[in-house]
């Protein structure tokens, strides 16, 4: 799912690139949030959700242990889907409302006000891809450790115990 995720935004930003790259377009999104929402998404929204995807995959069979807890792979995908499209398309909004403004020559000052709304929802949405990427590399830690409860007994003490 990472990565079929990670395709769809990549289709995402192909279709958007064809787009901005229009002298329309610039006139409106140039030095605007758009263009950084567009980065994200291509940066993060798919070549991290490919690598990530790639690991989910790799790194059972590279440390030899099933994964710690599975869930917290499962929460760690919602958590960094659902932030990057709440960022992609907050930032987005914020980029065509910042250029309108500048277009119609609207103050500097009211371009920063009415972003404002738009930079806590990036805000928010940034955390939650923080904490869904902490929460699988904290599985990916847990998953490499050795853990007594997981572990088969030392050979010297079963040997003990015969």
């Amino acid at each position: 799912r990472w990565f079929f995720t990670g395709m769809v935004f990549y289709f995402t930003t192909c279709l958007q690139c064809a787009y901005q790259v229009t002298l329309t377009a610039q006139k409106i999104i140039h030095f605007t949030d758009w263009v950084v929402g567009h980065s994200h998404l291509v940066m993060f929204g798919v070549f991290s959700f490919w690598i990530i995807g790639m690991m989910t995959h790799l790194w059972p069979k590279l440390v030899g242990r099933e994964w710690f807890a599975p869930i917290w792979n499962h929460w760690a995908y919602w958590l960094t889907t659902i932030g990057m499209l709440v960022m992609f398309v907050t930032l987005v909004a914020a980029g065509l409302m910042q250029g309108f403004l500048w277009k119609e020559l609207a103050p500097w000052e009211a371009s920063v006000t009415s972003s404002v709304p738009f930079w806590y929802a990036r805000t928010l949405s940034g955390m939650m891809i923080i904490l869904g990427v902490f929460l699988f590399a904290l599985n990916m830690l847990l998953t490499w450790m050795p853990s007594r409860a997981r572990e088969p007994a030392a050979p010297a003490l079963a040997a003990a115990g015969e």
